[in-house]
């Protein structure tokens, strides 16, 4: 059977965050080792957005289609166009927002909605299309019935074993691996380990969408990832990479005696490099030069807001541990719509103190399935899921909304070089580097960028992104 997997365009207008990372679409890579068998191809529609010629000379049996929220739209408007073209073919849509709020795509254009991983019923989702039987067997989807009713199967109970899944299928993106990027290396390639984490984060539904459950690969099968990546950079994406010491150092020692030879970026929390500062020191030896920190706000109160489960001491005292080892802080911090100017002012310093040259501020955000959007539901000023981006505010705000966004692109501002000129010194950044990260920070730092898509202000015509 030949099978279509799509990726969605970015719907924001705002080019900043396109501009600091575009990882390859990973999820669909994995389906596809599931259906090897099959005709399968991949459309990143973030790079190649004419799916009408790819419809027209592929001729797909089943186009499936993932989602994040702000891709909601998106998603359903590919979904519009596969049906125009022939309503023969099958449609899935699946992905992390449709698992959480499905009920968004109870319309005519889809014909199964995936809860879930993928691993749970995909492959039988494709052979009971491929023989068309009854979708009644297939776990863990929501089917359109003969009288265009949705009806519920029941949710799979199988664990995944990440030791016993097929590589991911790159070959399928082969064509766009130039342009996948995180900061400034170029090509990249994105590798998952482990899936889940155990923090109940207010504003971020991974626990809810693994249901509390976590799970990873063995030292010995993540070794087997790495070895099969071509590029010389990795992202891994775990949420928490170094949650598990005697993996990760296990890892470490693997990549050592092989003798491998890349660079690696990764995602951790605080409490984690804090426990374990010479791992840290460990992975710099064998190529760690990045770290995306979630450290949320310069202060405990704004911890506890969010149920970050830490402290703004340990979040200093990862900041020094990777500093000491020359190791590149990608700080995220929240932006809470009910700040008052002064915390605007509080984080801009506490961002100038610790000399965090890489940063990334998002609005809070109650987005679909969070606890967050649970207690904040009757606040919300839209349902316009294109504004939930984390680039606007969907609550009210304390401040007028156009200084709102005012004080959130001042923050992107930095006018103190001598920190980047270090970096550039120790190696670690390039002056085409600089020229690219001070693009990055003066196409976040248009505040008339933000009221364009604002869903209080957005009526009026201000000038937009390109």
């Amino acid at each position: 059977m030949r099978i279509l997997l799509v990726q969605p365009d970015y719907v924001s207008g705002i080019g900043g965050f396109r501009m600091v990372a575009m990882p390859e679409p990973l999820h669909l890579e994995m389906l596809a080792t599931m259906i090897s068998e099959h005709d399968i191809q991949i459309l990143d529609m973030r790079i190649d957005a004419n799916i009408e010629e790819v419809l027209n000379e592929f001729q797909p049996e089943m186009v499936a289609v993932t989602a994040l929220t702000t891709e909601v739209a998106a998603a359903k408007d590919i979904l519009k166009r596969v049906k125009n073209f022939s309503p023969k073919i099958f449609t899935v849509i699946g992905g992390h927002h449709v698992t959480l709020m499905p009920d968004d795509f109870y319309i005519d254009d889809v014909n199964a909605i995936a809860i879930g991983q993928g691993e749970q019923m995909f492959a039988e989702l494709v052979m009971a299309v491929q023989n068309q039987s009854s979708l009644a067997d297939v776990p863990s989807i929501i089917w359109q019935g003969e009288n265009s009713d949705f009806i519920h199967n029941p949710l799979s109970n199988k664990k995944i074993d990440m030791d016993s899944l097929a590589l991911p299928a790159r070959e399928l993106t082969e064509k766009y691996r130039q342009e996948y990027f995180f900061l400034f290396d170029k090509p990249d390639t994105s590798v998952c380990t482990s899936r889940g984490c155990p923090f109940k984060c207010n504003f971020c539904s991974v626990h809810e969408f693994y249901g509390g459950k976590i799970s990873q690969m063995s030292a010995q099968r993540v070794i087997q990832e790495i070895l099969a990546v071509e590029t010389d950079h990795i992202t891994f994406i775990d949420d928490n990479f170094l949650m598990n010491y005697k993996r990760e150092n296990e890892i470490a020692d693997l990549i050592k005696a092989q003798g491998i030879k890349k660079s690696y970026s990764m995602e951790c929390r605080t409490d984690s490099i804090v426990k374990h500062p010479e791992l840290v020191k460990k992975w710099v030896d064998i190529g760690l030069y990045a770290v995306l920190l979630g450290l949320e706000g310069a202060g405990d109160d704004t911890l506890a807001s969010v149920n970050k489960s830490n402290s703004i001491d340990t979040n200093n005292r990862a900041i020094e541990i990777l500093q000491d080892n020359g190791v590149i802080i990608w700080g995220a911090f929240l932006v809470d719509p009910d700040w008052a100017q002064e915390d605007f002012k509080k984080l801009s310093d506490y961002v100038h103190q610790k000399k965090i040259t890489h940063t990334q501020y998002t609005v809070l955000t109650p987005l679909p399935g969070t606890e967050l959007y649970r207690q904040r539901h009757d606040e919300l000023l839209t349902h316009d899921y294109s504004c939930f981006d984390t680039l606007h505010s969907v609550l009210p705000t304390r401040l007028p909304r156009e200084k709102f966004y005012q004080l959130f692109a001042e923050l992107y501002r930095q006018s103190d070089v001598m920190p980047y000129y270090d970096l550039v010194q120790a190696g670690k950044m390039t002056i085409a580097d600089c020229r690219r990260g001070k693009q990055m920070l003066d196409a976040m730092a248009s505040w008339e960028s933000y009221v364009a898509n604002d869903p209080i202000l957005g009526v009026k015509t201000l000038p937009t992104m390109g």
